[in-house]
């Protein structure tokens, strides 16, 4: 899924279709135009931040170098959130983490962990694949962000409402349904 795919549909949400067919046939914006494009890619990648936070992880593997026993986060190919877990010769093993370092023991470690996406240009991917994140989802948040900066809090508030929703339908369709375990006692 493309980010101005998410950007025109968030535009087309908030009425601004005409930006929003301008941006898809590749025309240059005129200043009001492209500030409304700007602002909305800015909600989009705050949303997107905030997605893989707190709602649906990104997940990422990659095998790092140790030195000294340490590994600088600056190094870690995407920005990590949350260590999930390190191993060293395909056994999982103890590691610590400073603000700047991941420490353990070992030259050569595969760590698993949770990631903040960068930001995304428009032209750029979104890390979602549009399996339980969508564009509408995504877009219904940009568009409560939007609305909230500049100044509208009934629409915000309407949009935020719509965002949630989203969220709440696509957890639900990856839930696990619950199962009692049966009464052997009985």
């Amino acid at each position: 899924m493309k980010i101005k795919e998410i950007v025109t549909t968030a535009l087309n949400l908030l009425g601004r279709a005409d930006v929003a067919k301008a941006l898809e046939n590749g025309e240059e914006l005129l200043k009001e135009a492209n500030c409304a494009a700007e602002t909305v890619l800015y909600c989009v990648n705050a949303v997107l931040d905030e997605l893989a936070r707190y709602y649906f992880p990104l997940t990422f593997k990659e095998t790092l170098y140790l030195t000294d026993g340490r590994v600088a986060f600056k190094d870690f190919s995407v920005r990590p959130v949350k260590l999930l877990k390190v191993t060293a010769n395909g056994r999982e093993i103890a590691f610590g983490a400073t603000p700047q370092y991941l420490t353990a023991d070992g030259a050569q470690i595969e760590v698993e962990y949770e990631y903040s996406p960068d930001k995304k240009p428009m032209d750029g991917d979104c890390d979602y694949a549009g399996v339980e994140v969508g564009a509408r989802l995504i877009a219904a948040g940009a568009a409560s962000e939007y609305c909230i900066l500049n100044g509208e809090a009934g629409a915000a508030e309407y949009w935020e409402g719509e965002y949630r929703r989203e969220i709440d339908r696509a957890r639900a369709k990856f839930k696990k349904p619950l199962k009692i375990p049966p009464r052997r006692w009985v």
